[in-house]
């Protein structure tokens, strides 16, 4: 009787823990295809490998929740969850909550954020941004544009010049663009542009408008550090839904990551 309990209890933890074991199968294949076939999405990809390990951990649990330590850290694991999703929704109101042009400003200057480059052509990134600059100054006709971003890997010029020739391309007059190559990153895009603003007479405590990725815009208020920045959202076409909520949920983790450790 004893060999046939131990028997019938395996099977049923084998139970218990099936389908947890089958979801995590599934969120794997479903990573690796993102991997594989739409790489953009490798956040969500990273995400959906996650929810595959916590989805073992759990079934591991739940198949030994007699068991008083297995009840308890099936407690501890709901409320680091429920935390969890608490945090990211407060993050991602901000993220939508900044994701905006509306804003009432009349800035000094403008400040244009750098994305990659496809030898010498805007990259979709870029050029969204680039599209959404160009509108904001249509009634703007004085104020200086600061494009900002160092080259890369694969890139033959640099961002900043790659945003420069476009905006000629476009009418604005070469007069008005300022210039930053040597930025690397958000954090040097706005440290290098508002230098190079304040070297101009510009006040950059005042408003500065800048124009980056709607979902973007958040943690470049956090790093430019002063309430004066008005947000200028760049917005993917409709058709890259997908992609956009991909980078909306990476960014809630991005702010997460800023806000505690300042990269």
């Amino acid at each position: 009787m004893t060999e046939k309990n131990g028997g019938r209890e395996k099977r049923d933890r084998w139970g218990m823990r099936k389908r947890w074991v089958i979801l995590a199968v599934v969120l794997v294949a479903a990573e690796v295809a993102l991997r594989l076939f739409f790489s953009p999405m490798r956040f969500t990809a990273f995400l959906l490998l996650c929810a595959a390990g916590l989805s073992l951990i759990w079934g591991f649990l739940e198949a030994r929740r007699e068991r008083k330590p297995f009840r308890a850290a099936r407690r501890v694991l709901v409320g680091l969850l429920a935390l969890g999703l608490a945090l990211f929704a407060a993050l991602e109101v901000q993220v939508i909550r900044w994701s905006r042009t509306d804003w009432e400003a009349q800035p000094a200057a403008v400040v244009v954020l750098g994305a990659g480059v496809n030898g010498t052509e805007p990259s979709l990134s870029l050029l969204v941004r680039l599209e959404a600059a160009l509108d904001y100054i249509q009634d703007k006709p004085d104020i200086p544009i600061v494009v900002t971003g160092s080259q890369g890997p694969g890139e033959d010029i640099s961002e900043a010049r790659c945003m420069a020739d476009w905006l000629m391309e476009n009418g604005v007059p070469e007069s008005r663009i300022l210039l930053e190559d040597q930025a690397d990153n958000t954090r040097e895009n706005i440290a290098f542009s508002k230098a190079m603003l304040a070297e101009r007479g510009v006040d950059v405590e005042g408003c500065i408008a800048v124009v980056s990725s709607d979902y973007h815009l958040y943690r470049a208020s956090l790093m430019w550090g002063t309430p004066g920045m008005a947000p200028v959202a760049a917005r993917m076409p409709g058709r890259f839904w997908p992609l956009t909520i991909n980078y909306y949920i990476r960014e809630a983790f991005g702010a997460a990551a800023y806000l505690v450790f300042g990269a």
